[in-house]
């Protein structure tokens, strides 16, 4: 997915910085706790079943938590609780050695870069699975994990060859001046292009101060200098950081349709995308207003076939098994299994 001979540049340390804030899970109460344990073992050497002793427990901003050390572990929501910790990551001993081990057996030198990180991701959640990795809470469980297969299918719907995508962010107080921008272009098949402000403004110049008419200036000046625009999403940058993490029913089909997200260009799956967002919207609405009953789920069921028809192939969330934007809005915002122990505990 990602090209091996990639060119990144036209970023600075403030652009760079912004971009990468707008995937930073959101903060909440509380420091976050790494915990080290092990099973715990009887006077035969056999280890009790389900028991576990804390061998070693950091505090982000406070450091090293002797009192945990040699205790049980306890479920992981109730050891949040009772130390007003937000996160917790329990680790058995050994589990990072054991990962780097499996994935070392399950790469090739010649699998892709995307191939690559989703057999590490797999690994990862076997020893999840196995309880050797325990996140607390943890936003994705059950989010299932993409073939390579189906993750190059997506990109060949949302960004095909000799494409390239452009997404625009502008400030919304002050001199409303241009926040930071991303620009990718996909070639033979891979990402070999991905570039920062710097690379928009040199060729679009000063920028007029209203976004809603400047994002033209920013799609010709990548079609000038890069690729025709495949896909564009433009808007003020709290707009979006609000959206990645909000993951609510027919927010993005509304801040769409009041014109507070431009998408121009806008390939038919993401259109096709909102209108589906649009009708959840419209169903939850009608479901907590007509005792249950939710008229946005008949009509995206109804409408499966038309839109298969229309894109001519099914839709991003049906090739992946996931709304990607939900996993996203998961992740960054407040989970919503965050009062759930895993499974195995």
């Amino acid at each position: 997915m990602i090209s091996a001979d990639v060119r990144f540049g036209g970023f600075d340390g403030p652009s760079w910085a912004r971009l990468l804030s707008l995937f930073q899970p959101a903060r909440t109460e509380g420091e976050d706790l790494l915990v080290v344990f092990r099973p715990a073992h009887t006077h035969e050497g056999a280890a009790e079943a389900g028991e576990r002793v804390i061998v070693s427990a950091l505090l982000r901003g406070a450091g090293r938590y002797p009192a945990l050390i040699g205790k049980p572990l306890p479920p992981l929501r109730e050891l949040a609780a009772q130390l007003g910790v937000r996160r917790i990551l329990a680790l058995e001993v050994g589990a990072m050695e054991e990962l780097a081990e499996r994935v070392g057996a399950a790469v090739d030198v010649t699998d892709d870069y995307l191939t690559q990180v989703l057999t590490v991701l797999r690994v990862a959640g076997e020893l999840r699975s196995e309880g050797r990795i325990r996140p607390w809470p943890d936003p994705l469980r059950g989010v299932p994990l993409p073939s390579p297969a189906a993750v190059r299918r997506v990109l060949d719907l949302v960004l095909p060859d000799d494409r390239a995508a452009i997404v625009g962010l502008w400030e919304r107080s002050g001199e409303r001046r241009l926040w930071t921008a991303f620009v990718c272009r996909r070639r033979g098949g891979a990402i070999d292009l991905v570039a920062g402000p710097d690379v928009v403004h040199r060729t679009a110049g000063p920028l007029g101060g209203d976004w809603r008419r400047d994002y033209r200036v920013l799609v010709d000046a990548v079609e000038r200098t890069v690729a025709p625009v495949h896909l564009g999403v433009f808007t003020e940058a709290e707009t979006l950081a609000r959206l990645l993490r909000e993951g609510t029913a027919g927010a993005w089909a509304r801040e769409v349709a009041v014109r507070n997200v431009v998408l121009r260009p806008a390939p038919p799956p993401v259109l096709a995308a909102l209108g589906a967002d649009a009708l959840r919207g419209v169903g939850k609405a009608s479901a907590k207003a007509l005792g249950g009953i939710d008229f946005g789920r008949l009509a995206l069921g109804l409408g499966r076939a038309a839109r298969a028809r229309f894109l001519e192939g099914r839709s991003v969330s049906e090739i992946l098994g996931f709304d990607p934007m939900l996993a996203l809005a998961a992740f960054l915002g407040r989970p919503p299994n965050e009062g759930e122990d895993p499974p195995d505990e």
